[in-house]
């Protein structure tokens, strides 16, 4: 793994000085220390939370794609409307012509050679066309499909970004509590070697405590693991490796929830999901493959028009020049063709069908995930606030704890479960609090209101690491 090289500051306090003697207590705050010295190698600078997202926007691989697929959907729209626009096309064809002619009295044979020259000038515009109403419709349905699916997906490299940055802070976070969990032990390890070498411990209180300080090393090469793989997709995501990440401000704030109701953020998840509305564009142009299936029917009405100029366009015409100028309508009627157009109707019928009805499962799906992300945005606040009382009652424990081990009131295995008890309490705080912002997050996006703004929002509950 490779050397760090700037220090992530410290956001975790370290047990208070009067649990142990003046020399203990200085150990055990340069523990809590040293996990601050754990950062991966990485550049001077750090980036924000805001220019994570702008270098998204230029390197992730997944939004470029999405890219293309918006400005090669937006061609659709020209294509359907190709459909109702003129058709006109120019065709010239030069021949050279060598042969006989026999006569069938005489039976004589005559050479024949001349060059025949044609050019041809076509001109077609529907009148009437179902199919190429549908055709145009589709193109419409299509291109507007593209436009939410691009909505959509600013929307999901929001939520990746944001998620895979805060990802990244928390593993650093658990990678943090780990160091100061293991060095915690170790000093405590070192505390009943000396007592035990004066004779005040006992071999069950050292072979406890390295029994945990061994698991707690493990825990450290884990959290490592998490934080390289963490930062590896985040880095992924921007080209770059990200530096060193501005830290969660350890003071939170809520945040605007706007509107404030569930209800309303249930109408509004219907209207401006871009899912929803990606999947409702799709009905629609299933609805018009219906109509252009059952267009094959239907007759089709088109005014032709057309301008010929020949040279010896055939031996009948050799050495002749003809100049024929046409224009009139022409009317088609499609009578029979093998079945195949009630079969299409039918097939295009059925997969409507299934639009429809992926369409109802992206509604539900979407008002079960904004109740959701709604109450977890509610109960995130409360938990926090719960989470940060049981942190100050799990350090009171410790200090008690040990007093009561000085008193012989209690044994060396209940100091363990106390320093336990605590960092696993500060472990579920920090959770707590990321959670709060991804659920924040997510709630907006179901809603269709996640945007750029929602990101500076959060922002602010970074502190620089400049």
């Amino acid at each position: 793994m490779p050397a760090y090289t700037k220090p992530v500051p410290n956001k975790f306090k370290p047990f208070p000085s009067k649990l142990s003697p003046p020399k203990f207590a200085a150990r055990l705050f340069c523990g809590c220390l040293s996990a601050s010295l754990f950062v991966f190698a990485q550049p001077a600078s750090a980036i924000s939370l805001v220019e994570a997202y702008q270098l998204a926007l230029r390197h992730d691989p997944g939004f470029q794609g999405a890219i293309h697929d918006q400005k090669a959907g937006q061609e659709s729209q020209a294509l359907g409307l190709s459909n109702l626009l003129p058709n006109l096309s120019l065709s010239y064809n030069y021949g050279q012509n060598r042969g006989d002619t026999t006569t069938s009295q005489s039976q004589t044979s005559s050479p024949v050679s001349y060059d025949s020259k044609v050019l041809s000038l076509s001109f077609r515009q529907p009148l009437y066309s179902m199919d190429a109403m549908a055709r145009y419709r589709q193109g419409n349905s299509q291109a507007n499909y593209s436009d939410a699916k691009f909505s959509s997906s600013v929307q999901d490299l929001i939520n990746r970004l944001v998620t895979a940055y805060l990802t990244s802070l928390q593993n650093e976070d658990q990678l943090q509590l780990a160091i100061a969990q293991r060095d915690a032990l170790e000093e405590n390890r070192l505390s009943n070697e000396r007592s035990f070498s004066k004779g005040a411990g006992t071999k069950t209180d050292m072979l406890e405590t390295q029994a945990r300080y061994e698991m707690a090393q493990a825990q450290v090469v884990e959290a490592q693991d998490a934080v390289s793989n963490a930062r590896d997709a985040l880095a992924a995501m921007i080209g770059t490796d990200p530096g060193l990440l501005d830290t969660l401000d350890i003071e939170y704030k809520a945040l605007t929830l706007n509107p404030a109701q569930l209800s309303e953020w249930e109408k509004l998840a219907l209207d401006a999901n871009a899912d929803i509305q990606a999947q409702r564009f799709l009905v629609e142009f299933s609805e018009q493959e219906v109509v252009r299936n059952q267009a094959g029917h239907m007759p089709r009405l088109d005014l032709v028009a057309s301008m010929n100029r020949n040279q010896s366009e055939s031996l009948l015409y050799k050495n002749v020049d003809t100049n024929i100028n046409t224009i009139g309508i022409q009317l088609g009627v499609p009578l029979y063709s093998g079945g195949s157009v009630n079969a299409q109707t039918r097939q295009a019928v059925e997969k409507l069908g299934s639009a429809r009805a992926e369409l109802q499962s992206n509604i539900q799906k979407t008002q079960v995930e904004v109740r959701k992300q709604f109450n977890l945005v509610q109960s995130s606040l409360l938990r926090i606030h719960a989470m940060r009382k049981a942190e100050e009652s799990a350090l009171a424990l410790v200090e008690a704890t040990r007093k009561s081990v000085i008193g012989g009131q209690r044994v060396n295995l209940d100091v363990l479960n106390a320093y336990q008890q605590l960092f696993t309490t500060r472990r579920d705080l920090a959770a707590a609090r990321y959670g709060y912002l991804l659920a924040f997050l997510k709630l907006k996006q179901a809603g269709g209101l996640l945007r750029l703004e929602d990101i500076e929002s959060i922002n602010t509950h970074f502190q620089k690491n400049r």
